[in-house]
């Protein structure tokens, strides 16, 4: 895929997409630079909604949920890779997992904001072959943004901007919910990464679409878009795998659960509950 972003490109994804949820892949004319730009207020809230946060709670996931998408960009386009981002500490744990197709997941456990430097941030990727690749860095930086950031300098070893957006309205739903990755890869002039620098700096993403923020980011650049991503909260836990994950357990302590009545598994991700009974499992 490949367009011109301009005007008339933006005016169709407005049309097309309206009040939906959905990445773009942008890159400049003549520099080997990749912009990713995020919407995912609907996403978030159905997160918020099934985890029933508010707070800094609520806006944690919403990070991570965004930042697992972001880090889609380490995956092949349109596939069932996936990327897992967990950020823990002793205070908690917050995790997001996402795949090429901008499908994502996430929940948090405790209030891992709450002791924001103790943590790390931990990394998998599946690799074309299905072998996952794991990295881990430790948490630095004063908040979610600048963790991830360190992240891509220490790990990707990718020069990178960020930034990442969530806020509340009534009730504590999400009102707005975006975010943005710049990497700029090995060979850039230093002309178009100081334009790239001076594009970023001051630049709030409150209020615009994804295609407004890469056309902000590559100004001057002659802006052009190769990706689209329409983006949702997914999970697909099912029944087959909650049994599975039953069998897994060690006889006796399987014997201890039915003894007290149906064995339940409860997905960390969405909630659903699978009852299963002694007959159900064939036991």
């Amino acid at each position: 895929m490949y367009r011109d972003l301009n005007s008339q490109t933006e005016r169709e994804l407005r049309e097309y997409f309206q009040e939906e949820d959905y990445m773009v892949v942008a890159v400049p004319k003549a520099e080997l630079v990749r912009v990713y730009a995020l919407r995912a207020r609907k996403t978030v809230e159905v997160a918020r909604r099934i985890h029933g946060l508010k707070g800094k709670d609520a806006q944690a996931l919403g990070y991570a949920l965004m930042s697992a998408l972001l880090l889609t960009s380490l995956v092949k386009h349109a596939t069932s890779q996936k990327v897992l981002f967990k950020m823990q500490n002793p205070c908690g744990v917050v995790a997001a997992e996402a795949d090429g197709k901008g499908r994502v997941r996430g929940f948090v456990e405790g209030s891992p904001q709450d002791c924001w430097e103790e943590g790390t941030i931990n990394v998998v990727k599946e690799l074309r072959l299905g072998t996952p690749y794991t990295s881990i860095v430790p948490v630095v930086g004063r908040n979610f943004q600048e963790a991830l950031l360190f992240y891509f300098e220490q790990s990707e070893q990718t020069r990178s901007y960020l930034q990442l957006h969530v806020s509340f309205g009534e009730e504590s739903s999400v009102k707005e919910a975006g975010a943005y990755l710049v990497q700029v890869l090995s060979g850039v002039s230093s002309e178009s990464v100081e334009r790239l620098e001076e594009n970023a700096r001051g630049l709030s993403i409150e209020d615009k679409r994804p295609e407004e923020v890469a056309v902000s980011l590559l100004k001057g650049m002659e802006p052009r878009l190769i990706g689209l991503k329409e983006v949702e909260y997914y999970c697909p836990c099912s029944e087959e795998i909650a049994r599975s994950s039953l069998l897994l357990l060690e006889q006796e302590e399987l014997e201890d659960l039915l003894n007290e009545g149906p064995a339940e598994v409860v997905c960390k991700f969405c909630k659903r509950v699978y009852r299963f009974s002694r007959e159900q499992l064939m036991l």
